[in-house]
């Protein structure tokens, strides 16, 4: 367990001097002074308000963890072409978990703040808040949570192919995200990872003003949380395996 420690510790330390840490911090910032900005003069109703921000937030993320999960692996892939973490003595998998944890911790101190902040706003400053405090935390939890698979799935990118890839698939996710929201994604969100925040959120608020909503959308909210448990576990699985025989990205 030390070990583990001293790793992560270790990799805080390696990304102090880059972007990385103002990204998680900075950006939910700007976000939430530009909702709180336009929300000061639009004739929206509270709940539409809270469910614009919670649906731009998901939007957003996946073109984020693009970003952040490809500068970690760059920065091994620079130092030394990963040979830092494919020959050290603590073995592979305690390094791939290692940058694992770092991003995972980043990114729900990230979610915390981009949520957390908004409420702060929206309640105190503008005063225009209708939703208990408890609602914004369970969205920390809900976008947090539907997110993980992401997070996965672009350290993967990151390490197959490079900043490029892991980018430029966030980009798409993201747009592609804003489509699940519509009709479009009726009946296959919960086989669509990137929609996943999205749509959870929604029927989350939904269970806030409309119970018979909630109710017949059960099967679908049922199978969506049972998809995206058992996929992000069996990525998990797959990346541990997979991350086992790398040897490096072959640069052309």
């Amino acid at each position: 367990m030390s070990t583990i420690l001293n790793m992560i510790k270790a990799d805080f330390i390696k990304m102090k001097n880059t972007p990385f840490y103002w990204i998680h911090i900075c950006i939910p910032i700007i976000g939430i002074v530009m909702f709180l900005w336009y929300y000061s003069f639009s004739t929206w109703n509270a709940v539409s308000k809270v469910q614009g921000y919670v649906q731009a937030v998901s939007i957003i993320f996946p073109i984020l963890i693009g970003v952040v999960c490809s500068m970690v692996v760059e920065q091994e892939a620079m130092a030394g072409g990963f040979k830092e973490m494919l020959g050290t003595a603590y073995g592979k998998q305690k390094s791939l978990f290692s940058k694992i944890v770092l991003m995972l911790i980043l990114g729900f101190i990230s979610t915390s703040v981009t949520v957390g902040g908004f409420f702060i706003g929206f309640q105190y400053i503008l005063q225009q808040n209708v939703l208990p405090i408890t609602f914004y935390e369970d969205i920390i939890l809900i976008i947090f949570g539907s997110q993980i698979f992401i997070y996965l799935f672009h350290i993967w990118l990151s390490f197959l192919w490079g900043i490029g890839a892991s980018i430029g698939v966030g980009i798409f996710e993201s747009l592609f995200s804003a489509l699940v929201i519509t009709g479009l994604g009726d009946g296959i969100w919960q086989w669509i990872p990137c929609g996943w925040s999205v749509r959870f959120c929604d029927y989350f608020l939904i269970k806030w003003y409309s119970l018979e909503g909630i109710t017949k959308q059960a099967a679908e909210i049922k199978s969506g949380i049972v998809n995206s448990v058992l996929l992000t576990i069996l990525f998990g699985l797959f990346l541990v395996i997979w991350f086992n025989f790398y040897e490096g990205r072959k640069e052309k």
